[in-house]
């Protein structure tokens, strides 16, 4: 009994020991946790900053609280950048709160699905974000190397709470071009009630390709526009921003802030020119006066939509749809370009001609060619598929009707712009051809071969009488009109490609007729013009009515131009300069009657462009030399002939007025 009384009070000893072991490490525990375990601050350091090859700082007032989840709260939270570059992220006053799942989580070493956060409370936040042109950016927290193609995307956490309450986000992206200086607030995650407070809020500024801007951003929440999962969760989204006289509104919904991975909602946008707005997003559009445009914009990872696009370009009416795909190496722009009404003028901007906000220069005085560079870099930016189907387009006032409809296809392909399958319907006749612009050579190269065929002048043309000073019946001239054009040229400006342009253009009337009060105007028949005058203008049928214009280094002359009615042989000659944009033309009149009032004067066509002069030759001419002049043109119009109206009948009674030509046979003689 006495040998059992010592193995008992050991043994009540060991329990008492252990008793106050385990209380010692309770109360060890406890106060540890009371404190806040001041001395992991440094390993934790240690530790994340090797993870995640970044320096990490704690803060001085660090505490971390492990009874029933990990509670961490530091006054101040430093994520370094790469190398010396500013710190990634710096935080005042924050607040953790995750569950012990999420640290066994952390704890694998192949984890790729969302962690779980509690809580994140940041009542002041400054982020750096920083890209270069290499496309290397700071937020990569996976070191580069160890990152492949075959690495699964590791999603942003789970929040029960997200709260930012004075955020900073500045970001230099010399990838986008982009500064960014902005202030952002948010209260999202699982634990918020959606209301007026919650969600995320971006209000801020910079600079994009040099131009500066604003912008406010309200969406659901930060979280789901971050998130990298293969099943985005989408939040509403409004996005405003301005730059200078452009507005661009976005609202509707979206997922992934960093990417933009997707996007569906309704746009907005105006600005003083189309081009601006495409080099902004890398898409190549022509310069234009102020437009705007609404429609249904929509991403899918790297593929744009445009649909039910309402597009207002000066007084025109466009729309349509379109696709920007840029998985490719060179973006690809397809779709279908429609219109109600398209003015040619609202795209003159485009070859350079001065506009309110297109920023074209105006041409230097006495010039009237728009001498703008065009932005020939452009076309080598994306490639294109366009259908374009137009329902009307305007060509101007000195035309009574439009080109109802304009059907086309337009394509860029490694910088060479084509418009093809050309065809549009006017005054019962029509318009067809091609247009191609290469900007590959330099200076670039363009060629256009257009037809156009039985268009009634009396349709096509304005009915304004200049003469009588209202509109009047019978027109000027009437008839059908045809012609083709096959010309080409080079240089970088509408002035350098018409100065140098080639090439030959041909058009003629068939069953015409013209004013006779035009036709004695032109030969200065004063009786006759008189005569007309007191008993009414009327219609003389025109035998002939062709011209044939000859380009050749951006100088036009006529190889042949003539009217030829029952009363006079109408015949223009001379030069006009496209490159000096200087015109010497030269009218005569071969009368077929005898008038004592004839003053058998060519009228001359003098000056430039800018201030044309018409006048009379110092000396008229005698018959025989008008007859001589009228000879000349006997070869040129015998080779035109048998292209007049090609595929319908006749020639428009231009081989009758030819025999006519040919019958005079004149001796050459000087001037009388």
């Amino acid at each position: 009994m006495n040998a059992t009384a010592p193995r008992r009070r050991g043994q009540r000893k060991g329990v008492l020991l252990a008793l106050l072991v385990v209380a010692a490490l309770i109360a060890g525990l406890a106060v540890c946790e009371y404190r806040g375990w001041p001395f992991l601050r440094a390993p934790l350091e240690r530790g994340l900053g090797q993870r995640l090859d970044r320096r990490i700082d704690l803060g001085e007032r660090f505490a971390l609280h492990l009874l029933g989840a990990v509670r961490l709260s530091t006054n101040a939270l430093v994520l370094g950048g790469v190398g010396n570059g500013p710190n990634l992220m710096e935080a005042r006053d924050t607040r953790l709160e995750l569950p012990y799942g999420t640290v066994f989580d952390l704890l694998r070493a192949n984890r790729h699905e969302p962690l779980r956060i509690t809580l994140l409370e940041v009542d002041g936040l400054n982020v750096a974000l920083a890209r270069d042109a290499r496309g290397l950016a700071n937020w990569h927290l996976t070191p580069e190397p160890q990152a492949t193609a075959n690495t699964p995307a590791v999603e942003m956490p789970r929040f029960g709470r997200l709260v930012v309450k004075d955020g900073r986000v500045q970001m230099q992206d010399d990838l986008l071009k982009l500064q960014l200086d902005a202030q952002v607030n948010t209260n999202e995650g699982d634990q918020v009630a959606s209301g007026s407070d919650a969600g995320l809020v971006v209000i801020g500024g910079g600079h994009y390709l040099k131009k500066p801007f604003d912008l406010s951003v309200k969406s659901g929440g930060l979280l789901p526009l971050a998130a990298a999962s293969t099943t985005p969760v989408t939040v509403p989204i409004t996005i405003k921003a301005n730059a200078g006289p452009s507005r661009f509104t976005f609202v509707g919904q979206g997922s992934g802030l960093l990417t933009l991975s997707d996007l569906d909602g309704t746009l907005t946008l105006s600005g003083p020119s189309m081009a601006a707005v495409g080099d902004a997003v890398g898409v190549t559009l022509p310069t234009t006066t102020f437009f705007s445009l609404k429609g249904r914009l929509g991403k899918i990872g790297d593929v744009w939509s445009l649909r039910q696009a309402d597009l207002r370009v000066g007084t025109s009416k466009l729309g349509g749809t379109f696709t920007f795909d840029r998985r490719t190496p060179v973006p690809l722009l397809t779709g279908e370009l429609t219109g109600s009404r398209f003015v040619l003028g609202d795209l003159a901007p485009a070859f350079g001609a001065p506009a309110p906000g297109a920023n074209n220069p105006a041409p230097p005085q006495g010039r009237v060619l728009p001498q703008r560079s065009f932005d020939i870099p452009s076309l080598h930016a994306m490639n294109a598929r366009l259908k374009v189907k137009l329902q009307s387009v305007e060509l101007g006032a000195v035309f009574a009707q439009a080109l109802e409809p304009l059907d086309g296809d337009l394509s860029l392909q490694s910088g060479v712009l084509t418009i093809t399958n050309l065809l549009a319907r006017t005054a019962d006749g029509q318009v067809s051809g091609q247009v191609k612009l290469n900007a590959n050579p330099q200076p670039p190269l363009w060629d256009a071969d257009v037809r156009w065929q039985g268009i009634k002048l009396e349709q096509w043309l304005s009915p304004r009488n200049e003469f009588a000073g209202k509109d009047t019946s019978p027109r000027y001239v009437t008839g059908q009109l045809g012609g083709h054009a096959q010309l080409h040229g080079q240089g970088n400006s509408a002035a350098q490609m018409l100065g140098s342009m080639d090439g030959v253009a041909q058009a003629w009337v068939q069953d015409g007729q013209v004013s006779h009060l035009m036709v004695e105007a032109v030969g200065l028949d004063v009786a006759q013009a008189l005569g007309v005058i007191i008993t009414g203008d009327k219609l003389l049928p025109m035998q002939c009515a062709v011209v044939r214009m000859k380009a050749q280094h951006g100088e036009l002359k006529p190889e042949v131009a003539i009217v030829d009615t029952s009363d006079s042989t109408l015949l223009a000659s001379g030069s006009l300069s496209l490159v000096d944009e200087k015109l010497d033309l030269l009218m005569t009149a071969k009368p077929k009657d005898i008038s004592p009032l004839a003053l058998r004067s060519p009228v001359t066509v003098q000056g430039t462009f800018a201030e044309p002069k018409v006048g009379l030759k110092a000396k008229p001419l005698g018959t025989k030399v008008v007859a001589a002049v009228a000879l000349g043109f006997v070869n040129p119009l015998a080779s035109i002939i048998p292209f007049i109206d090609v595929g319908k009948r006749g020639d428009g009674g231009c081989q009758q007025a030819l025999n006519h030509l040919k019958g005079d046979r004149p001796q050459p003689v000087a001037l009388q």
